[in-house]
C-alpha cells in the first residue's frame, strides 16, 4: 500500500519536472550540535529529555526483515512525557538471491507515532496503513520502538529495541514481517536555516566543468508535528570580487520545498517566477540515487546526496532558457566563514568573449587568472586548451583547427606550468593567456553533409557563427571537496568573412515549368580594409551549388580537394547508369567532389578550381532534360571584379537569381512533391594585391560565402516578392515597418483549384500576422498576407508562417513563408 505525502511534499510531485539537468548538492551546515536539541528543534531553550525536532531513524535489518531501514524521518512534538508526531516509512523487501535478487517497495507513506519520554528513555510506536492478507483490506501495521537511550546533548538515540507486527502488500504477499531482537536509532538533524557560501561545480551538460561561487540563505518553518516542515531560501552566483554573476544558467534562484528527517526535496524558480528545477526526488519511482540528504559528520551536518557512483546520480534538476543543453554538477555551501566548501584552485574570469574580428587580422588576447586557495604547494595540475566548435565546424571536430586550413583559432601561452605541469606556491597566483585568431566565420558548406549530425542543420542565414573553446585545469581529484578535479573556462569568439551577402538565405514559392519567378537580388559587401578579388567561376557566369542531403561523401575544403576522375572501369567511365543520372540531374556528390556533367560523360578529370562552381542543372537533352540551370543567376556585378576596401566606392556588388524549374525537374519535383534546397556561392581571392588574384594561399575564410536558396513543394500558389519577408535590423521593443506578402493562386499551373486555407499560424512570438484572404482562393485570384516584426530579444530573432490548404487535386499541403529579422 502506498500512502501519500504529506500535503507539501503532494503539491511538489504534482510539479516535478524531467531531469534534464541533473546535479549532486554537497552543502556543508556546519551548525553547533548543541542546538539540536534546542529552540531551534520547536523545544523550550534548555529543556532537559527533549526529543521535539526532526529525527532520521535507522532500524537494523536482520536477514530476512528488510532490504533497507523501513522508518526514515519526520517531526516529533513533545508536551511534559508525552510524544507525538509522523514519520515517513518505504518497506522495501528482496526476493531472490544473487543476481536474481529482485528489490520492491511494497508499502510506503506516512506513519503516526505516539510515545513517551521518561528521563532519557525514548519508547514510540508507529502506525503503518497496510492490508490484510488478502490485499484488498485495509488495516494497520505497528512498529513498536523501545527503550532508545537519548543522548545528553540531545543529538542521538540509541541501543533500542523494535517488533513489527506483520503486514500484507496489494498482492497479499508479507511487507514487513520482523523478527524480535532488531535495533533502533535516530540522529537529530538540525533546522536548515541560515547563510552559506561556497561554489557550484559543473560536471557535465551546458557549463560542463565550470566552478561558480555561491551563496545562500535556508529558512526552515515551524516543526508542527507532520513528516515534514517547508523550507524557503534563495540560491545566488555572483564573482566576490566582481559582483558580476558567474554562472552562466542563470544568475539568482529562489528555492521551495520540504525536508523530513534527513531527506531535502527543494523545487528551483527563476527570476520570473518559473520552475526551472528541483532539488531531491518525491515521486516513488525516482532513482534512489537522486535524494539529497542531511548528514551528520565530523565538520558538522552536510547537505549532499551520498550515492554519487560515475557522477551519474541525480540530486537536482535544472532547466532554464539560458541553458537549454542542461546542466549537472555538486554545489557546495558551509556556514559563515568556513573553508570547508572551497575549492584548492581559483579561475577569473569565469569565462571570456571576444569581440567580432575580420579574419585574417591580428590576434587578439585576454588573461586569465590561476590562483592557488590553499596553504601547501599545488602539483600536478595541468593546463590544456581544446577548440569545442565541432558541433558546428567539421575541422574542429577532426583536428580542432579551421575546415579551411587546419589552422587553430584560439591558443594560449602562460607562466604558470614548467615542463607541461603547474608548480605554483600556497596563496599564488599565475597568468594564462589566450590569443584569438579567427579562420572561418561559417562552416564548409553548411547543412552538406547529412551524414554527419555535427554540422548538419546550420544554414548559412545563421552566419557568422561563433567560434568556441575551453581551456581546462586538471588538479588531483583528491584535493578537492566535490572528488572532482576538472575545472574549465568557456570561450567564445566570432570570425567576421571579409565578403558578406545581403541575406544567407532567399527563398521562392513554387513555379510552374516555363514560368520564372520575380527576381531576388543579393548584394555581396567587403567589410574588410583590404581589396577582394573575385574571379569569374569556370562558366564565365557564377551560378547555383547544389545542396546534397543524399549522403554521398563530404566535399574537403578547397585546399585538400585534387583533380580526380572516374575509377577506370566504373559505370561513370562507361557509362551512366538510370540512377547514376538521376543523382547527377540532382547535383549529387560522388567521391568526394562535386560533380560536373561535361567533365563526366566526357570522361575528363574533375578540374579543380579553388572553389567548384557546379550549376543545379537538368540533365542533358540526350537524358531527358534541358540541360538549363534551375537558378538563374543574371545582372552579375561580381564575377571577375575587384571589391575596393570598405567605406570606398565599389566596394559591393550584386546578382540577381530567379527560380526557372526546368522540364526534369519540375517533373520529379511534382510527382514526388519535392522542394529545391541549393548554394549559391562566390570564389575570392585576397593576396594583399588585388593585381595578383592567382595565388590561392592568399585566400580568407577559402572565399566562400554561401548563400541558400530554397523553393516550396509544387503548388499554383505564387508568392511575391518570395517565400520569405527579411525586416533587417529593429530596435528591441520598436514595431518595424509592415511587410507584405502577395499570393496569386495561377490558373496556368498544371495543379490549378481554388485552395481552401486550413491554417496560417505564425511561430515567433514577436511576429503579427494580418491578412485579406477569404477561406477559399480561386484561381487566378490573389490576397495578401501583412507582417509586423516587434523583437523583444537582441540578435537573430525568426519565426514562419505556415501556410497550409487543401484543394480537389492536393490534399492537406504546407508551405512555409520565413520571417527573418534581428533585435538590437
Amino acid at each position: 500500500m502506498k500512502s501519500e505525502f504529506p500535503k507539501t511534499v503532494r503539491s511538489l510531485q504534482h510539479i516535478y519536472l524531467p531531469m534534464t539537468v541533473q546535479v549532486c548538492f554537497l552543502i556543508v551546515l556546519s551548525l553547533a550540535l548543541s542546538s539540536c536539541g534546542g529552540s531551534a528543534n520547536g523545544d523550550p531553550a534548555g529543556a532537559q529529555g527533549s526529543i521535539a525536532g526532526n529525527w532520521q531513524f535507522n532500524l537494523s535489518t536482520t536477514g530476512d526483515t528488510f532490504s533497507a531501514s523501513p522508518l526514515q524521518g519526520g517531526f516529533l512534538l513533545q508536551k511534559n512525557g508525552a510524544v507525538t508526531g509522523q514519520i515517513v516509512f518505504s518497506i522495501a523487501m528482496t526476493t531472490g538471491s544473487g543476481s536474481q535478487a529482485v528489490t520492491t517497495t511494497c508499502n510506503n507513506g506516512t506513519a503516526t507515532v505516539t510515545g513517551t519520554m521518561s528521563g532519557q528513555t525514548v519508547n514510540l510506536t508507529a502506525v503503518l496503513p497496510t492490508f490484510e492478507k488478502d490485499g484488498v483490506t485495509a488495516t494497520t501495521q505497528t512498529l513498536t520502538l523501545s527503550g532508545g537511550q537519548l543522548s545528553s546533548d540531545g543529538s542521538t538515540i540509541q541501543n533500542g529495541k523494535y517488533t513489527l507486527t506483520p503486514g500484507y502488500g496489494t498482492s497479499g504477499t508479507p511487507c514487513g514481517t520482523a523478527q524480535d531482537g532488531g535495533t533502533w536509532s535516530a540522529i537529530s538533524v538540525p533546522a536548515l536555516t541560515g547563510g552559506y557560501q561556497g561554489f557550484f561545480h559543473s560536471t557535465s551538460g551546458g557549463a560542463s566543468g565550470q566552478d561558480a561561487t555561491v551563496s545562500a540563505t535556508f529558512t526552515q518553518g515551524p516543526n508542527i508535528g507532520a513528516s515534514s516542515a517547508t523550507v524557503t531560501g534563495t540560491l545566488t552566483f555572483q564573482d566576490p570580487v566582481t559582483l558580476l554573476p558567474d554562472y552562466s544558467c542563470m544568475a539568482t534562484a529562489s528555492v521551495d520545498g520540504t525536508i523530513s528527517g534527513n531527506t531535502v526535496v527543494l523545487q528551483i524558480f527563476g527570476s520570473n517566477g518559473s520552475v526551472i528545477g528541483q532539488i531531491g526526488q518525491t515521486t516513488a519511482t525516482s532513482s534512489t540515487n537522486g535524494v539529497v540528504t542531511l548528514n551528520n559528520t565530523a565538520n558538522g551536518h552536510i547537505l549532499q546526496n551520498l550515492q554519487v557512483t560515475g557522477r551519474t546520480s541525480y540530486g537536482y534538476s535544472l532547466t532554464t532558457k539560458s541553458c537549454s543543453n542542461g546542466d549537472s554538477g555538486n554545489l557546495c555551501l558551509a556556514a559563515g566563514s568556513s573553508n570547508a566548501c572551497q575549492q584548492p584552485i581559483s579561475l577569473t574570469p569565469p569565462s571570456l568573449t571576444f569581440s567580432p574580428q575580420l579574419l585574417g587580422s591580428s590576434p587578439s588576447s585576454q588573461t586569465i587568472t590561476l590562483t592557488n586557495n590553499t596553504s601547501s604547494q599545488l602539483t600536478g595540475a595541468q593546463i590544456a586548451l581544446k577548440e569545442t566548435s565541432s558541433g558546428v565546424f567539421y575541422g574542429s571536430s577532426i583536428n580542432g583547427g579551421s575546415d579551411f586550413n587546419g589552422v587553430r583559432n584560439f591558443s594560449e601561452q602562460d607562466n604558470c606550468t614548467q615542463q607541461g605541469m603547474i608548480s605554483l606556491g600556497p596563496g599564488k597566483s599565475c597568468t594564462i593567456t589566450v590569443n584569438f585568431a579567427p579562420q572561418e566565420s561559417c562552416p564548409w558548406l553548411p547543412q552538406q553533409v547529412s551524414g554527419n549530425p555535427n554540422i548538419d542543420g546550420y544554414p548559412p542565414v545563421k552566419c557568422p557563427l561563433p567560434l568556441t573553446a575551453f581551456l581546462s585545469v586538471a588538479v588531483p581529484t583528491a584535493d578537492t571537496p566535490d572528488s572532482d578535479g576538472a575545472f574549465t573556462i568557456p570561450i567564445t569568439g566570432t570570425g567576421l568573412s571579409a565578403v558578406v551577402p545581403s541575406v544567407g538565405e532567399l527563398d521562392f514559392g513554387w513555379e510552374a515549368v516555363g514560368e520564372a519567378s520575380p527576381p531576388q537580388t543579393l548584394t555581396f559587401s567587403n567589410q574588410s580594409p583590404k581589396a577582394i578579388y573575385i574571379p569569374p567561376s569556370p562558366s564565365a557566369q557564377a551560378c547555383v551549388f547544389v545542396n546534397n542531403h543524399t549522403g554521398f561523401g563530404f566535399i574537403p575544403a578547397p585546399q585538400a580537394r585534387p583533380p580526380l576522375s572516374p575509377p577506370q572501369g566504373s559505370a561513370l567511365a562507361n557509362g551512366l547508369s538510370v540512377a547514376e543520372t538521376q543523382n547527377l540531374a540532382k547535383g549529387n556528390v560522388l567521391y568526394g567532389q562535386p560533380i560536373q556533367f561535361e567533365n563526366l560523360l566526357n570522361n575528363a578529370p574533375l578540374p579543380a578550381p579553388t572553389v567548384g562552381y557546379d550549376c543545379d542543372s537538368d540533365p542533358l537533352a540526350a537524358l531527358g532534360g534541358t540541360g538549363q540551370p534551375n537558378f538563374l543567376v543574371s545582372n552579375d556585378t561580381c564575377s571577375g571584379q575587384t571589391l575596393q576596401p570598405f567605406g570606398h566606392a565599389g566596394s559591393s556588388c550584386s546578382v540577381e537569381v530567379t527560380f526557372v524549374p526546368q522540364l526534369w525537374t519540375g517533373q520529379v519535383a511534382v510527382t514526388n512533391n519535392l522542394s529545391l534546397d541549393d548554394f549559391l556561392q562566390l570564389n575570392t581571392a585576397w593576396c594583399g594585391d588585388a593585381n595578383n588574384p592567382a595565388e590561392p594561399n592568399c585566400e580568407i575564410d577559402s572565399g566562400r560565402f554561401p548563400v541558400e536558396i530554397k523553393t516550396n513543394s509544387p503548388s499554383p500558389l505564387r508568392m511575391t516578392p518570395g517565400a520569405a519577408l527579411e525586416f533587417g535590423t529593429v530596435l528591441k521593443g520598436t514595431a518595424s515597418a509592415p511587410l507584405t506578402l502577395t499570393l496569386f493562386n495561377d490558373p496556368t499551373d498544371p495543379q490549378t483549384a481554388a485552395v481552401t486555407f486550413i491554417s496560417k499560424a505564425v511561430t515567433g512570438n514577436d511576429y503579427l500576422e494580418t491578412d485579406n484572404c477569404p477561406v477559399t482562393l480561386a484561381a487566378n485570384q490573389s490576397c495578401e498576407i501583412t507582417v509586423i516584426f516587434t523583437p523583444t530579444i537582441s540578435g537573430p530573432d525568426f519565426g514562419q508562417i505556415g501556410l497550409t490548404y487543401t484543394s480537389s487535386v492536393q490534399s492537406q499541403v504546407s508551405l512555409p513563408i520565413y520571417l527573418r529579422g534581428m533585435g538590437q
